[in-house]
């Protein structure tokens, strides 16, 4: 049989709880405990359920969103720094002390950190040359460009930061959820096993409750 999922889970506790107080169904429960503030407890439980399912699912949309931002952001970033570094590299390529300033012997790090780190690390070197600045300038890459594309990775890592904040929160959304889940599973478990005694050879009273009497 294949296992239930998530929604199937909850919808059977809801059947198994809600109905409980049904006219017919309530009284022989009651006669075995299962009394009105016990049925209250599992509605509570199962609400609370609810919420932490959908608090869950809008941590993870949140995480997801932040994640694309994130991506979005340093693909055009990247793209601006690669095409920037391929003409310093070109324009340097005879000046191996400048090469040297500028770090361009350094190899490339592929841990995102490390990469902005970097990345604004060869901007910074770069702004401090003027007069190699003035002559990327006759190829249109003025210093004005240059500021605003060490701003644009510089902003990465604050976005960064987000992403990973989302992270947690949707990491501890999923464990509350879960904790909840397994207290209405105990709970739901209980209830049902009281119930198929309590209503035993009552198969119409049992199927109100979603518990299914094989003939």
């Amino acid at each position: 049989m294949a296992r239930k999922t998530l929604t199937e889970k909850l919808e059977s506790a809801r059947l198994l709880i809600f109905n409980s107080k049904d006219p017919d169904v309530a009284p022989p429960l009651d006669v075995m405990g299962i009394d009105t503030p016990y049925i209250d407890r599992g509605e509570t439980l199962y609400n609370e359920a609810m919420q932490l399912v959908d608090d869950q699912k809008k941590e993870y949309q949140e995480q997801s969103l932040a994640y694309d931002k994130f991506y979005l952001e340093k693909d055009d970033a990247e793209a601006d720094f690669n095409r920037t570094l391929k003409l310093v590299k070109v324009l340097s390529r005879k000046d191996k002390d400048l090469q040297n300033r500028l770090g361009l012997q350094n190899g490339r790090v592929n841990a995102i950190a490390s990469w902005i780190d970097n990345a604004v690390d060869f901007y910074n070197r770069l702004l401090n040359e003027s007069d190699f600045v003035a002559k990327l300038g006759n190829f249109k890459v003025t210093r004005r460009q240059l500021n605003a594309e060490k701003v644009a990775i510089e902003d990465l890592r604050q976005l960064r930061n987000e992403a990973t904040a989302e992270k947690g929160q949707a990491q501890e959304a999923t464990r509350l959820r879960n904790e909840k889940l397994d207290e209405l599973d105990d709970y739901t478990t209980e209830l049902k096993a009281i119930a198929e005694i309590a209503l035993e050879g009552r198969s119409q009273l049992l199927e109100k409750l979603g518990i299914v009497v094989r003939s």
